[in-house]
């Protein structure tokens, strides 16, 4: 799934991240999969395992490795990172919020991780398994994936971490009272699984699927949980309880160079980790140099803005290209401003359930097709970034991933716009309105409170529908308690929830993975709407399109990074004729640093998020 400024999962295994510009669903771990087995092994899978080692080549080349490799720093001192958005769940597995992604990363690792020029690296594994080095084996119809972790790496009470953890998470993911985890149900990694093997020493694993699966690329980000602690909570506690946003996080246990101290809707306090023996730098293992870490929010944009600008912050995350006029004058003394490419971008989601109560027949692709048409993106851009680079989108894959196909974009055309309208069976009322069958269409467009570009952009939006005859209106709402919010954090009647489908159109961000089953299948499955089931799917849109989900499918079971990359082209082909979203420009990020920070390494494009390797941060005197 991918974050939702949604996490398409990179943290999160089943899909994209949401940014806050951004998060949850469920897991049924005892249903059956919803991709299909393939029947016979595809061509372009692996059938041999090459040796250990062998260089990687083709795609896998394009995917792993990194030239991450910073230099030392010293110990001591307190980095204090801003965001405008708070977090508001820490466990991993109940949230796609790019919010938390960035405050639980430092204290919850993976076997793997992203760096920041977009490879994925090992970080509690040893080495990562791949097609070129025979990690990954196909038998048939199954695969199997062999994992090593570091040795020596410990949880932050001092118990071992082991390989037996691993398999704990499994089970955990598979628990039947699990509710509300957005990367355990159908669709994802942990219900494909049958069997995971420990060796003896707690260092290898050897992990069977029981069926071809596209998305074991992800999957390696997912966290590692810690079986001593997480047994003593019911999985059916665990959303609340795990990880709590409260001072009782204290009593938790940590995997990361941090441990967090305390948690509030205003701060976050990290220590670091006094039995932490990993690190993403093989330059750098064990202690992090920092001796403390905070995250403090600031509910607005101008809040962090100002508080950066005055020194108060080292670090100021979760910013965008419109809020670099206000910061590209911050004084040498207390920092600069860069701005970096996203694997992200700014839609417009679009809900299309033909049971949606206010009946605006947003089902119909032609109505789709409509808005779509009937939006100015280039006023949309010139607006909001005045001078700057900003690029429309056309694709949900942004330029630069691995897997991004030049897409054309549906010219700006309010007349087309009224035809297809007509098409659909809709004519101007005495008012001068759209309507069809005595009811005028009416959209609610809702976004994240806090945020004046998207209110600038929904204001356009507003206009541009005036324009063809449409009537809408703006609503905004909590990122983290409303807008992404999963299943089990709203109700039928929270309006503005994307999960709950009580929105129209809904203006915000999709972080992806660099994985394409990890950020389309949950996103554009018909199987995957969020009212399935055990409410794990991120199908927001109701989306449903048999070409998409023959692209999908396909996707599903495709092990062979090559083959994922033309199924992905196949994806975003059956993206642009269904228009389950309106895209509407690459975003940037834009991010202060400010002069204590040492060994920053360039502001993450994933959905990994800035602080993926805060262990070889230091302070700079």
């Amino acid at each position: 799934m991918a974050i939702r400024r949604q996490v398409m999962a990179a943290v999160a295994v089943a899909g994209i991240v949401f940014g806050a510009c951004s998060s949850g669903a469920t897991p049924a771990p005892t249903q059956a999969p919803a991709t299909p087995a393939a029947t016979t092994a595809p061509a372009s899978a692996v059938t041999s395992a090459a040796p250990s080692g062998t260089p990687l080549t083709g795609v896998d080349a394009a995917v792993f490795g990194t030239k991450y490799n910073p230099g030392p720093g010293q110990p001591g001192g307190t980095l204090v990172m801003g965001e405008w958005q708070a977090a508001d769940q820490l466990n991993p597995y109940y949230t796609t919020s790019e919010a938390d992604v960035e405050a639980y990363l430092p204290a919850l690792r993976g076997c793997a991780t992203i760096s920041s020029d977009g490879k994925y690296i090992p970080d509690l594994c040893a080495t990562l398994p791949s097609e070129s080095n025979g990690g990954i084996v196909v038998n048939g119809n199954t695969f199997t994936m062999t994992l090593k972790l570091k040795p020596n790496l410990q949880w932050s009470d001092g118990q071992p971490l082991t390989m037996n953890d691993l398999k704990y998470t499994w089970q955990w993911a598979n628990d039947p009272n699990q509710s509300g985890c957005t990367s355990c149900g159908p669709g994802t990694a942990w219900p494909l699984i049958d069997s995971i093997d420990v060796s003896s020493d707690g260092l290898t694993a050897t992990v069977h699927f029981k069926q071809l699966f596209g998305g074991w690329l992800p999957w390696l980000t997912s966290a590692i949980l810690p079986q001593h602690y997480m047994s003593t909570i019911p999985v059916k506690d665990a959303a609340k309880k795990s990880y709590p946003v409260s001072s009782a996080i204290a009593n938790a246990v940590f995997s990361g160079p941090f441990v967090i101290t305390a948690a509030s809707s205003t701060e976050i306090d990290y220590a670091p980790n006094p039995h932490w023996n990993g690190g993403v730098s093989p330059n750098h293992q064990g202690k992090p140099y920092l001796a403390n870490l905070k995250f403090q929010y600031f509910g607005d944009k101008n809040g962090e803005i100002a508080a950066f600008n005055s020194g108060a912050i080292d670090l100021a995350f979760d910013l965008q290209t419109d809020s670099y006029p206000a910061m590209k004058n911050v004084s040498s003394s207390i920092g600069t401003v860069e701005q970096d490419p996203l694997w992200e971008y700014e839609h417009l989601d679009i809900y299309q359930d033909p049971n949606h109560k206010r009946g605006n027949g947003l089902w119909d692709v032609n109505v789709r097709k409509a808005i779509a048409t009937a939006i100015d993106k280039a006023k949309i851009v010139s607006t909001d970034f005045p001078g700057a680079n900003v690029t429309i989108a056309c694709s949900p894959a942004p330029p630069g991933m691995w897997y991004h196909k030049d897409e054309t974009c549906p010219a700006y055309d309010p007349t087309a716009a009224k035809a297809a309208l007509e098409a659909a069976g809709y004519s101007l009322d005495s008012a001068g309105f759209m309507a069809k069958g005595g009811k005028e269409m009416n959209l609610e467009l809702c976004t994240t409170s806090g945020n004046p570009t998207r209110l600038t952009e929904l204001q356009i939006v507003e206009g541009d529908l005036k324009a063809i005859g449409v009537k809408s209106y703006i609503k905004t709402a909590d990122a983290a308690s409303v807008v992404f919010a999963g299943w089990t954090g709203t109700t039928p009647t929270t309006d503005c929830s994307i999960y709950r489908g009580n929105y129209d159109l809904a203006d915000f961000a999709y972080v992806l993975t660099g994985s394409p089953y990890g950020d389309y299948f949950a996103t554009y499955s018909s199987t995957e709407w969020p009212e399935l089931g055990d409410h794990s799917g991120a199908n927001d849109t109701r989306f449903k399109s048999a070409q998409m989900d023959t692209a999908l499918s396909k996707l599903a079971t495709d092990v062979s990074l090559t083959a994922q990359q033309t199924d992905a082209y196949a994806v975003q082909d059956a993206y642009v004729a269904g228009i389950p979203e309106v895209p509407l420009y690459y975003r940037g990020e834009v991010t202060g640093i400010g002069v204590h920070v040492g060994n920053w390494p360039g502001y993450n494009p994933s959905a990994q998020g800035p602080t993926w390797d805060v262990e070889d941060w230091y302070y700079k005197p």
